[in-house]
């Protein structure tokens, strides 16, 4: 039989641009064989989400189909990657069936998934005796690939962007982005309904030649099982999903995005963050689609203000993989060790949306219902979770991963110790947002506080912000805590730690 190759797919849940797979497919002339290890440790974890692990089954589904449609497959497995590519190599050597000659993949950087890719590519290359490849994907930028004159690396936004801009519009950046044009024009031609040609040449079945192997593709199950404990709906999955919302982005969206991205009454932001974090869509694609690649650190307008989104999205992906320990504790040591209150009691308050500041709520309420926040929203009811009612920012971070359908470790954690002034380049503690001027200046119809919180919607635009004991109705909560007071309680708090007085 003709040599072949498998392709590990992890968050690279896309044929187009996927610059691991199109070498493969050119260098074994389309013998490329998809798989995916649903690893049942991870469903353990406490941050787990039942809808965002539905958001990626749907996903997983959509690639397969389109790698089918291609004349390609992918073979979805329930078992750890170290366990499944044993389990492969046994199962198809003791069928008297050739094993793969490579297994390639795409870089990731968590803690987790580079402790996994190491101990993988040791057992293929040393125990089973298969080549391994990897290549960049995700980030336009690798960690590594940036850091300052000392070789040490950026700890503060502003200076890591500047030279990101810089690598921008350096040859070799040009080069890579030039690389996913192919795959644009790919996904363009989906969008239209243009037929595509095969573009691989063997499927797992074919492989198996007929005989009973015992691998059992297991994707389908999880999809049933899975589907009786989602609480939000899933929205279209997959990279050409991924592709038609970005596109709807570039034409409508982004030459008001400046303007438009703070208030959460308006659709002023892409929503690609749920496509950017499986893989469905990449950094390098969006700024080569939307022809961000001119833009500098110096220009502003809409353009380079969402840019420069993607641009945090990628620092604190450095941040994770050059200072791991930020995925448990503060990055900042003088905050690692802050007495916070955490009262069971406002945490459920906070997480029901009844706290009695509406924006807080009418955002927690979102969230639940939709699996999805506003970024601004984000931050504001992160500030009060930890500023006014002085809660651990763990609790928030993790609580978001079990209900965001966007929940990306980097993203996810870098945006909580900002807003908890824990973090690297974060708020300053004494900044506190006051949930009240937010909501005022960022929903001032309560256009956004009316949509969740409908209890609030014959309020007037003036005391929806604010109900007080006259116009509150009877079904809406008091403030749980008074913000001045709370706000004066943590100025004393984060004073404590500052100079490093309490350990």
């Amino acid at each position: 039989m003709e040599r072949y190759t498998i392709h590990w797919f992890r968050r690279d849940l896309r044929y187009a641009g996927n610059l691991a797979l199109a070498s493969n497919i050119q260098q074994y002339a389309g013998r490329v064989l998809g798989i995916f290890f649903i690893d049942p440790e991870t469903l353990k974890r406490s941050d787990f989400s039942f809808n965002r692990f539905g958001f990626l089954l749907k996903t997983l589904m959509a690639l397969k189909v389109e790698l089918k449609s291609l004349g390609g497959d992918l073979l979805v497995l329930s078992v750890s990657p170290e366990v499944g590519f044993r389990l492969l190599h046994k199962k198809l050597s003791s069928a008297g069936l050739p094993v793969p000659e490579e297994v390639t993949f795409s870089g990731d950087y968590e803690p987790f998934a580079l402790e996994r890719d190491r101990q993988v590519t040791d057992l293929l290359q040393k125990g089973l005796g298969i080549r391994v490849r990897s290549e960049r994907d995700h980030l336009l930028i690798e960690p590594g690939e940036l850091l300052q004159k000392k070789g040490t690396p950026y700890r503060v936004y502003g200076p890591f962007a500047k030279k990101w801009f810089l690598r921008l519009h350096s040859e070799e950046i040009r080069t890579r982005l030039e690389k996913q044009k192919d795959g644009l024009r790919y996904l363009a031609g989906c969008l239209r309904e243009r037929s595509q040609e095969p573009h691989f040449r063997l499927t797992w079945k074919q492989l198996f030649r007929g005989k009973n192997v015992g691998l059992v593709d297991e994707l389908d199950r999880f999809i049933q099982g899975n589907s009786r404990k989602l609480s939000v709906p899933l929205p279209p999955a997959g990279s050409k999903a991924a592709y038609q919302t970005l596109d709807e982005f570039g034409k409508s969206g982004i030459e008001d995005y400046a303007g438009a991205r703070d208030f959460p009454a308006v659709a002023g932001t892409s929503r690609l963050s749920i496509y950017l974090k499986n893989g469905s869509l990449t950094v390098p694609q969006v700024i080569l689609f939307l022809e961000l690649e001119k833009e500098r650190f110096s220009s502003s307008g809409s353009r380079s203000r969402f840019l420069k989104e993607l641009v945090w999205r990628e620092f604190y992906y450095h941040i994770l993989f050059h200072y791991p320990h930020v995925e448990h504790e503060a990055f900042n040591q003088k905050f690692r060790n802050i007495a916070w209150r955490n009262r069971e009691k406002w945490f459920s308050a906070w997480k029901d949306g009844r706290t009695g500041y509406p924006i807080v709520d009418a955002g927690m309420r979102e969230l639940r219902e939709t699996g999805w926040m506003h970024n601004r929203v984000r931050m504001i009811v992160a500030s009060f979770l930890t500023k006014d009612l002085q809660i651990d920012w763990r609790w928030g971070e993790r609580y978001f991963m079990q209900q965001l359908l966007d929940g990306d470790l980097a993203a996810n954690n870098g945006g909580w110790q900002w807003a908890a002034s824990t973090g690297c380049d974060p708020q300053p503690y004494f900044r506190i947002f006051n949930p009240e001027l937010q909501s005022r200046k960022f929903d001032p119809q309560g256009a956004y506080i009316r949509r969740f919180l409908p209890e609030l919607a014959g309020l007037s635009d003036r005391q929806i912000h604010a109900p007080d004991d006259r116009s509150r109705p009877a079904a809406y909560p008091k403030r749980l805590v008074e913000h001045s007071e709370q706000r004066f309680s943590s100025l004393l708090l984060y004073e404590g730690y500052r100079n490093g007085a309490r350990k």
